[in-house]
């Protein structure tokens, strides 16, 4: 792999146009990503292997930050692929968006194909309990129940709801197991995080004992071989929260974009991806790769089933009782 060149030109093209639009000239394509450099890195080499006659603009950001500037310019569009944010948050803006049928479709998981909606799973996330026993006095909870306990008040950290997809996949995934009381009980012993990547760093470093966070955050820290790190699936359920992709509506150059997305696709490229950030890929056919990497397959974990379109309904009514018991 050659992540090095490709790292420092996604770093200068995401300096350059983080300000500005650009309007992609003829074999290019603009692409709004929220994902990390390493991760972008990786995509910008197989293009540059696979599809050499595209150049790629990288704009990056943070995922409700982008999707709001592709609002902003709907007028006159910019951007010609978004990848990723969480399905619920995709909802909310899913006029920005036209549905494309990849030939890749076929390949992946079914609840990640999102045939009724604008965008096509990428990947998708599990919650862990992620746990830094340096810190930790006890045994930690192995239920999310257990972790509500008043015992680990201000001992726990996850990201706002209001501003994180999957910490709003978390509250959702509370609430159907546990209604408004675990809500409540969640509210009285969380500590709150302004971004995602701030809970596993927080963990990490040993700020607090415990985390609501993403599988793949703790793993990369356990695969680093911080000893001190280690992740619980809890008993009583963990929630998935998928993200995906989705082509922008009247983008400069769709067919070039369309190139991109069925690369984005590939078991070439997902396995890639997988291998690098542990980030569950949305094809079907990657069970090997999971298998050797440690992790648990899907079939193996208590998984909650999301309905993430009553998912996304239910966003603005959760989101004021966390707000309300929040105080």
């Amino acid at each position: 792999m050659k992540y090095s060149g490709y790292a420092a030109t996604y770093t200068l093209l995401t300096m350059v146009l983080a300000g500005a639009a650009t309007n992609a000239a003829a074999g290019e394509v603009n692409l709004y990503t929220s994902n990390s450099e390493d991760a972008v890195a990786l995509v910008l080499d197989a293009v540059a292997e696979q599809a050499p006659d595209i150049k790629i603009n990288v704009i990056g950001g943070g995922s409700g930050s982008l999707l709001r500037r592709i609002e902003a310019e709907q007028s006159a569009p910019a951007a010609d692929l978004f990848w990723s944010s969480g399905f619920s948050t995709l909802a909310g803006f899913s006029h920005l968006f036209t549905a494309y049928h990849s030939s890749e479709v076929d390949a992946l998981l079914p609840a990640l194909q999102a045939d009724n909606a604008p965008w096509t799973g990428t990947n998708t996330h599990v919650t862990v309990i992620m746990v830094n026993s340096d810190v930790l006095d006890g045994d930690p909870p192995q239920t999310w129940e257990a972790l509500m306990d008043e015992r680990w008040a201000g001992q726990v950290t996850m990201a706002d709801p209001a501003n994180s997809s999957s910490s709003y996949a978390q509250l959702y995934g509370i609430y159907q197991l546990y209604g408004e009381e675990g809500v409540r009980n969640l509210a009285d012993i969380v500590e709150l995080q302004g971004s995602t990547s701030g809970v596993y760093k927080a963990v990490a470093q040993g700020e607090y004992p415990l985390g609501m966070t993403m599988e793949y955050a703790a793993q990369r820290y356990i695969h680093g071989g911080q000893s001190d790190i280690s992740k619980i699936y809890p008993a009583d359920g963990t929630f998935l929260s998928p993200e995906g992709m989705a082509f922008i509506q009247n983008g400069p150059n769709p067919e070039e974009a369309k190139q991109v997305y069925d690369l984005l696709l590939s078991h070439d490229v997902q396995e890639q991806l997988f291998d690098l950030t542990f980030r569950r890929p949305s094809r079907a056919d990657l069970d090997d790769a999971i298998a050797n990497s440690g992790l648990p397959l899907m079939k193996d974990l208590n998984i909650i089933e999301v309905d993430e379109a009553e998912a996304g309904e239910q966003r603005d009514y959760l989101l004021e009782l966390w707000a309300d018991a929040r105080g």
